[in-house]
Protein backbone atom coordinates (compact mmCIF):
# COMPACT_ATOMS: atom_id res chain seq x y z
CA UNK A 1 0.00 0.00 0.00
CA UNK A 2 1.19 3.50 -0.77
CA UNK A 3 0.88 4.78 2.80
CA UNK A 4 3.20 2.04 4.05
CA UNK A 5 6.03 3.76 2.17
CA UNK A 6 5.69 6.93 4.26
CA UNK A 7 8.02 7.29 7.23
CA UNK A 8 7.99 9.85 10.03
CA UNK A 9 10.33 10.31 12.96
CA UNK A 10 10.78 12.68 15.87
CA UNK A 11 13.87 13.83 17.71
CA UNK A 12 14.06 16.23 20.63
CA UNK A 13 16.98 17.86 22.41
CA UNK A 14 16.97 19.87 25.62
CA UNK A 15 19.95 21.93 26.71
CA UNK A 16 20.77 24.63 29.26
CA UNK A 17 23.99 26.45 30.08
CA UNK A 18 25.28 29.29 32.23
CA UNK A 19 28.28 31.55 31.68
CA UNK A 20 30.25 34.06 33.75
CA UNK A 21 28.87 33.11 37.16
CA UNK A 22 30.86 32.67 40.36
CA UNK A 23 30.97 29.33 42.14
CA UNK A 24 29.41 30.66 45.35
CA UNK A 25 26.43 31.95 43.36
CA UNK A 26 25.94 28.86 41.20
CA UNK A 27 23.16 27.31 43.33
CA UNK A 28 21.61 30.73 43.96
CA UNK A 29 21.28 31.61 40.27
CA UNK A 30 17.89 31.99 38.63
CA UNK A 31 17.12 29.27 36.07
CA UNK A 32 15.19 31.69 33.82
CA UNK A 33 17.19 34.92 34.15
CA UNK A 34 20.75 33.64 34.58
CA UNK A 35 20.65 30.44 32.54
CA UNK A 36 20.21 29.99 28.83
CA UNK A 37 17.62 27.28 28.18
CA UNK A 38 16.48 25.76 24.92
CA UNK A 39 14.70 22.80 23.41
CA UNK A 40 14.62 21.73 19.78
CA UNK A 41 12.05 19.48 18.10
CA UNK A 42 12.64 17.98 14.65
CA UNK A 43 10.00 16.09 12.68
CA UNK A 44 11.04 14.82 9.23
CA UNK A 45 8.47 13.09 7.02
CA UNK A 46 9.57 11.29 3.85
CA UNK A 47 8.44 8.67 1.37
CA UNK A 48 9.72 6.82 -1.69
CA UNK A 49 7.60 5.80 -4.66
CA UNK A 50 8.49 4.07 -7.90
CA UNK A 51 7.46 5.55 -11.25
CA UNK A 52 7.40 3.10 -14.19
CA UNK A 53 9.65 0.83 -12.08
CA UNK A 54 12.73 2.81 -13.16
CA UNK A 55 12.43 6.25 -11.52
CA UNK A 56 12.42 6.73 -7.76
CA UNK A 57 10.36 9.69 -6.51
CA UNK A 58 11.14 10.86 -2.96
CA UNK A 59 9.08 13.70 -1.43
CA UNK A 60 9.93 14.99 2.04
CA UNK A 61 8.81 17.63 4.54
CA UNK A 62 10.91 18.86 7.48
CA UNK A 63 9.63 20.80 10.47
CA UNK A 64 11.87 22.23 13.20
CA UNK A 65 10.73 24.14 16.27
CA UNK A 66 12.85 25.77 18.98
CA UNK A 67 11.75 26.78 22.47
CA UNK A 68 13.63 29.44 24.43
CA UNK A 69 13.13 31.16 27.77
CA UNK A 70 14.34 34.50 26.49
CA UNK A 71 15.80 36.61 23.71
CA UNK A 72 18.10 39.60 23.24
CA UNK A 73 17.84 43.23 22.16
CA UNK A 74 20.50 44.85 20.00
CA UNK A 75 21.37 48.49 19.30
CA UNK A 76 24.10 50.52 17.63
CA UNK A 77 26.94 51.60 19.93
CA UNK A 78 28.43 54.87 18.60
CA UNK A 79 31.46 54.52 20.88
CA UNK A 80 32.44 50.99 19.83
CA UNK A 81 30.94 51.61 16.37
CA UNK A 82 29.20 48.25 16.15
CA UNK A 83 25.92 46.52 16.96
CA UNK A 84 25.88 45.25 20.55
CA UNK A 85 23.47 43.46 22.90
CA UNK A 86 21.82 46.00 25.21
CA UNK A 87 19.12 43.97 26.95
CA UNK A 88 17.73 40.49 27.59
CA UNK A 89 13.99 39.80 27.31
CA UNK A 90 12.72 36.91 29.44
CA UNK A 91 9.70 34.79 28.60
CA UNK A 92 8.71 31.77 26.57
CA UNK A 93 9.75 32.17 22.92
CA UNK A 94 8.85 29.85 20.07
CA UNK A 95 10.81 29.85 16.79
CA UNK A 96 10.02 27.43 13.99
CA UNK A 97 10.78 26.80 10.34
CA UNK A 98 9.77 24.25 7.74
CA UNK A 99 10.53 23.27 4.18
CA UNK A 100 9.56 20.77 1.52
CA UNK A 101 11.46 18.99 -1.23
CA UNK A 102 11.01 16.33 -3.86
CA UNK A 103 13.65 14.43 -5.79
CA UNK A 104 13.74 12.00 -8.70
CA UNK A 105 16.60 9.65 -9.51
CA UNK A 106 17.29 6.66 -11.69
CA UNK A 107 20.16 4.49 -12.94
CA UNK A 108 21.29 3.91 -16.51
CA UNK A 109 23.57 0.98 -17.36
CA UNK A 110 26.02 0.60 -20.20
CA UNK A 111 28.08 -2.50 -21.03
CA UNK A 112 31.17 -2.84 -23.21
CA UNK A 113 32.60 -6.23 -24.17
CA UNK A 114 36.16 -6.02 -25.59
CA UNK A 115 37.04 -7.84 -28.77
CA UNK A 116 38.54 -11.26 -28.22
CA UNK A 117 41.47 -10.36 -30.46
CA UNK A 118 42.84 -8.41 -27.48
CA UNK A 119 42.63 -11.49 -25.25
CA UNK A 120 39.97 -12.83 -22.91
CA UNK A 121 41.36 -11.59 -19.60
CA UNK A 122 38.88 -8.69 -19.52
CA UNK A 123 35.35 -10.04 -19.85
CA UNK A 124 33.32 -6.81 -19.70
CA UNK A 125 33.35 -3.17 -18.57
CA UNK A 126 30.19 -1.74 -16.99
CA UNK A 127 29.28 1.94 -16.68
CA UNK A 128 26.55 3.04 -14.24
CA UNK A 129 25.19 6.58 -14.67
CA UNK A 130 23.03 7.88 -11.79
CA UNK A 131 21.34 11.23 -12.52
CA UNK A 132 19.26 12.97 -9.87
CA UNK A 133 17.19 16.15 -9.84
CA UNK A 134 15.59 17.74 -6.80
CA UNK A 135 13.26 20.65 -6.10
CA UNK A 136 13.14 22.33 -2.69
CA UNK A 137 11.29 25.30 -1.21
CA UNK A 138 11.52 27.20 2.06
CA UNK A 139 9.61 30.43 2.81
CA UNK A 140 11.16 33.66 4.06
CA UNK A 141 11.07 33.49 7.85
CA UNK A 142 12.49 36.99 7.97
CA UNK A 143 9.04 38.29 6.99
CA UNK A 144 7.53 40.48 9.75
CA UNK A 145 4.44 38.25 9.94
CA UNK A 146 6.52 35.54 11.64
CA UNK A 147 8.03 37.91 14.20
CA UNK A 148 11.42 36.18 14.24
CA UNK A 149 13.40 39.27 13.14
CA UNK A 150 13.49 42.90 14.25
CA UNK A 151 14.79 46.06 12.58
CA UNK A 152 16.16 49.41 13.72
CA UNK A 153 17.85 52.35 12.00
CA UNK A 154 21.02 54.19 13.02
CA UNK A 155 23.64 56.53 11.61
CA UNK A 156 27.08 54.98 11.32
CA UNK A 157 30.50 56.61 11.71
CA UNK A 158 30.42 57.74 8.06
CA UNK A 159 27.18 59.65 8.54
CA UNK A 160 25.16 57.13 6.53
CA UNK A 161 21.66 56.04 7.55
CA UNK A 162 21.59 52.26 7.90
CA UNK A 163 18.66 49.92 8.52
CA UNK A 164 19.82 46.87 10.44
CA UNK A 165 17.90 43.59 10.71
CA UNK A 166 18.62 40.96 13.36
CA UNK A 167 16.97 38.05 15.14
CA UNK A 168 16.65 38.10 18.95
CA UNK A 169 17.31 34.34 18.86
CA UNK A 170 20.36 34.19 16.59
CA UNK A 171 22.69 33.89 19.60
CA UNK A 172 20.63 31.22 21.29
CA UNK A 173 21.95 27.66 21.47
CA UNK A 174 19.79 26.33 18.61
CA UNK A 175 19.89 29.46 16.47
CA UNK A 176 16.96 30.99 14.66
CA UNK A 177 14.83 30.44 11.58
CA UNK A 178 16.63 31.29 8.32
CA UNK A 179 15.80 34.56 6.60
CA UNK A 180 15.29 34.76 2.86
CA UNK A 181 13.03 32.80 0.58
CA UNK A 182 14.60 29.79 -1.10
CA UNK A 183 13.35 27.77 -4.03
CA UNK A 184 16.08 25.85 -5.80
CA UNK A 185 16.55 23.08 -8.32
CA UNK A 186 19.45 20.74 -7.62
CA UNK A 187 21.30 18.62 -10.15
CA UNK A 188 23.52 15.68 -9.22
CA UNK A 189 25.26 13.30 -11.63
CA UNK A 190 27.27 10.27 -10.52
CA UNK A 191 29.26 7.73 -12.52
CA UNK A 192 30.68 4.34 -11.64
CA UNK A 193 32.99 2.21 -13.78
CA UNK A 194 33.74 -1.47 -13.07
CA UNK A 195 35.59 -4.19 -14.92
CA UNK A 196 35.02 -7.96 -14.81
CA UNK A 197 38.18 -10.03 -15.27
CA UNK A 198 39.17 -13.68 -15.05
CA UNK A 199 40.58 -14.77 -11.71
CA UNK A 200 41.90 -18.16 -10.66
CA UNK A 201 41.74 -17.20 -6.97
CA UNK A 202 37.96 -16.66 -7.06
CA UNK A 203 35.61 -19.64 -6.78
CA UNK A 204 33.46 -18.32 -9.64
CA UNK A 205 36.45 -17.86 -11.91
CA UNK A 206 35.82 -14.11 -12.21
CA UNK A 207 36.20 -11.02 -10.05
CA UNK A 208 35.12 -7.38 -10.24
CA UNK A 209 37.61 -4.52 -10.26
CA UNK A 210 36.65 -0.92 -9.56
CA UNK A 211 38.11 1.46 -12.13
CA UNK A 212 36.30 4.60 -10.92
CA UNK A 213 34.32 4.17 -7.73
CA UNK A 214 32.62 7.56 -8.06
CA UNK A 215 32.90 10.44 -10.54
CA UNK A 216 30.36 13.14 -9.81
CA UNK A 217 29.30 16.73 -10.35
CA UNK A 218 26.54 18.69 -8.59
CA UNK A 219 25.19 22.24 -8.66
CA UNK A 220 21.91 24.09 -8.05
CA UNK A 221 19.81 26.98 -9.35
CA UNK A 222 17.97 29.29 -6.92
CA UNK A 223 14.79 30.46 -8.64
CA UNK A 224 13.94 32.92 -5.84
CA UNK A 225 17.22 34.86 -5.92
CA UNK A 226 17.31 38.28 -7.57
CA UNK A 227 20.74 37.64 -9.10
CA UNK A 228 23.62 35.14 -9.00
CA UNK A 229 21.14 32.28 -9.15
CA UNK A 230 23.65 29.54 -9.99
CA UNK A 231 25.62 27.93 -7.17
CA UNK A 232 29.21 26.79 -7.16
CA UNK A 233 29.94 23.68 -9.23
CA UNK A 234 31.30 20.81 -7.13
CA UNK A 235 33.18 17.92 -8.73
CA UNK A 236 34.70 14.84 -7.15
CA UNK A 237 36.35 11.56 -8.05
CA UNK A 238 36.98 8.57 -5.77
CA UNK A 239 39.31 5.72 -6.68
CA UNK A 240 39.30 2.48 -4.72
CA UNK A 241 42.82 1.28 -5.45
CA UNK A 242 42.39 -1.72 -3.15
CA UNK A 243 40.07 -2.95 -0.42
CA UNK A 244 42.14 -1.03 2.12
CA UNK A 245 43.25 2.06 0.17
CA UNK A 246 40.92 4.81 -1.12
CA UNK A 247 41.95 8.04 -2.86
CA UNK A 248 39.55 11.00 -3.21
CA UNK A 249 39.93 14.22 -5.20
CA UNK A 250 37.50 17.15 -5.29
CA UNK A 251 37.31 20.65 -6.75
CA UNK A 252 34.98 23.66 -6.59
CA UNK A 253 34.36 25.94 -9.58
CA UNK A 254 32.82 29.43 -9.74
CA UNK A 255 30.58 29.89 -12.82
CA UNK A 256 30.57 33.72 -12.67
CA UNK A 257 32.84 36.36 -14.19
CA UNK A 258 34.91 38.59 -11.88
CA UNK A 259 35.39 42.32 -12.44
CA UNK A 260 37.07 45.10 -10.48
CA UNK A 261 34.90 47.35 -8.31
CA UNK A 262 35.49 51.06 -7.66
CA UNK A 263 38.14 50.19 -5.06
CA UNK A 264 40.03 47.93 -7.45
CA UNK A 265 38.98 44.70 -5.77
CA UNK A 266 37.77 41.71 -7.83
CA UNK A 267 34.10 40.89 -7.26
CA UNK A 268 31.74 38.43 -8.91
CA UNK A 269 29.16 39.91 -11.28
CA UNK A 270 25.97 38.41 -12.66
CA UNK A 271 27.59 37.13 -15.87
CA UNK A 272 28.18 33.45 -16.56
CA UNK A 273 31.65 32.53 -17.77
CA UNK A 274 30.32 30.00 -20.26
CA UNK A 275 28.47 32.76 -22.16
CA UNK A 276 31.51 35.06 -22.15
CA UNK A 277 34.05 32.68 -23.65
CA UNK A 278 35.84 31.93 -20.36
CA UNK A 279 35.00 28.28 -19.84
CA UNK A 280 32.49 26.67 -17.51
CA UNK A 281 34.00 27.82 -14.23
CA UNK A 282 37.00 29.30 -12.44
CA UNK A 283 38.81 27.00 -10.03
CA UNK A 284 38.11 28.12 -6.46
CA UNK A 285 39.50 25.29 -4.34
CA UNK A 286 40.80 21.73 -4.56
CA UNK A 287 41.11 18.96 -2.03
CA UNK A 288 42.76 15.57 -1.73
CA UNK A 289 42.22 12.85 0.82
CA UNK A 290 43.19 9.23 1.20
CA UNK A 291 42.54 6.53 3.74
CA UNK A 292 44.14 3.19 4.52
CA UNK A 293 42.91 0.58 6.96
CA UNK A 294 44.31 -2.67 8.34
CA UNK A 295 42.70 -5.33 10.52
CA UNK A 296 43.31 -8.87 11.72
CA UNK A 297 42.49 -10.27 8.27
CA UNK A 298 45.20 -8.15 6.62
CA UNK A 299 48.00 -10.18 8.21
CA UNK A 300 46.21 -13.44 7.53
CA UNK A 301 46.29 -12.64 3.83
CA UNK A 302 49.98 -11.75 4.00
CA UNK A 303 51.09 -14.81 5.97
CA UNK A 304 48.29 -17.27 5.27
CA UNK A 305 50.00 -18.89 2.27
CA UNK A 306 53.17 -19.36 4.25
CA UNK A 307 51.30 -21.16 7.04
CA UNK A 308 49.47 -23.33 4.54
CA UNK A 309 52.73 -24.32 2.85
CA UNK A 310 54.21 -25.27 6.21
CA UNK A 311 51.23 -27.48 6.94
CA UNK A 312 51.56 -29.15 3.56
CA UNK A 313 55.24 -29.69 4.19
CA UNK A 314 54.63 -31.28 7.57
CA UNK A 315 51.89 -33.44 6.10
CA UNK A 316 54.21 -34.61 3.33
CA UNK A 317 56.75 -35.92 5.79
CA UNK A 318 54.24 -38.32 7.38
CA UNK A 319 52.10 -40.24 4.92
CA UNK A 320 49.90 -41.68 7.69
CA UNK A 321 48.92 -38.33 9.20
CA UNK A 322 45.52 -38.27 7.47
CA UNK A 323 44.36 -41.78 8.25
CA UNK A 324 40.56 -42.10 8.66
CA UNK A 325 39.04 -42.84 12.05
CA UNK A 326 38.52 -46.61 12.23
CA UNK A 327 36.95 -46.54 15.69
CA UNK A 328 40.26 -46.80 17.53
CA UNK A 329 40.97 -43.08 17.85
CA UNK A 330 43.84 -42.60 20.28
CA UNK A 331 45.34 -46.03 19.69
CA UNK A 332 46.88 -45.01 16.39
CA UNK A 333 49.77 -42.66 17.19
CA UNK A 334 49.39 -41.01 13.77
CA UNK A 335 45.81 -39.88 14.47
CA UNK A 336 45.09 -36.69 16.45
CA UNK A 337 41.74 -35.61 17.85
CA UNK A 338 40.50 -32.03 17.70
CA UNK A 339 41.47 -29.95 20.73
CA UNK A 340 38.66 -29.72 23.26
CA UNK A 341 38.36 -27.99 26.60
CA UNK A 342 38.51 -30.13 29.74
CA UNK A 343 35.37 -28.27 30.85
CA UNK A 344 33.53 -28.92 27.57
CA UNK A 345 31.67 -32.14 28.27
CA UNK A 346 28.83 -31.62 25.78
CA UNK A 347 28.49 -33.17 22.37
CA UNK A 348 28.99 -29.80 20.62
CA UNK A 349 32.14 -27.73 21.03
CA UNK A 350 31.74 -24.07 22.03
CA UNK A 351 34.87 -22.87 20.23
CA UNK A 352 38.55 -23.44 19.57
CA UNK A 353 40.87 -24.14 22.51
CA UNK A 354 44.60 -24.09 23.06
CA UNK A 355 46.81 -26.93 24.35
CA UNK A 356 45.92 -26.13 27.97
CA UNK A 357 42.18 -26.35 27.32
CA UNK A 358 41.45 -22.61 27.45
CA UNK A 359 39.16 -20.94 24.93
CA UNK A 360 41.00 -18.89 22.31
CA UNK A 361 39.73 -15.32 22.42
CA UNK A 362 40.14 -13.72 19.00
CA UNK A 363 39.83 -9.94 19.28
CA UNK A 364 38.46 -8.14 16.23
CA UNK A 365 40.31 -4.88 15.55
CA UNK A 366 40.64 -2.27 12.84
CA UNK A 367 43.16 0.56 12.41
CA UNK A 368 42.51 3.36 9.90
CA UNK A 369 44.77 6.15 8.64
CA UNK A 370 43.15 9.25 7.12
CA UNK A 371 44.80 12.28 5.57
CA UNK A 372 43.22 15.27 3.83
CA UNK A 373 44.42 18.62 2.51
CA UNK A 374 42.55 21.49 0.86
CA UNK A 375 43.82 24.44 -1.18
CA UNK A 376 42.07 27.75 -1.87
CA UNK A 377 42.91 30.04 -4.78
CA UNK A 378 42.82 33.84 -4.94
CA UNK A 379 40.67 35.64 -7.47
Amino acid sequence: RWYEKISMSYSGEFRNSVNAIKENRFFKSNLIKDWQNGMRHSIPVSATFSLFDVIQISPSVNYTERWYTGGIKEAWDPVEKRNVVVDTVNGFKRVYDYGASISANTKLYGMYVPWKIFGDKVQAIRHVFSPSISLSYKPDFGDPKYGFYEKYSYRNEFGEDVEYSYSPYSRMMFGTAPAGQSGSIGFDFKNNLEMKVKSESDSTGFKKMSLIDDLGVNFSYNMMADSMKWSMINTNVRLKLSKSYTLSLNATWDPYVYELDKNGRPVAVDKLRVFNGKGIGKLQSTGTSFSYSVNQDTFKKLFGKEDASNEDKEGGEDSNANLPDDGTMGRNPNETAAKKSVFDTGSQSIGEFDDDGYLKNQIQWNLSFNYSVRYGYDM
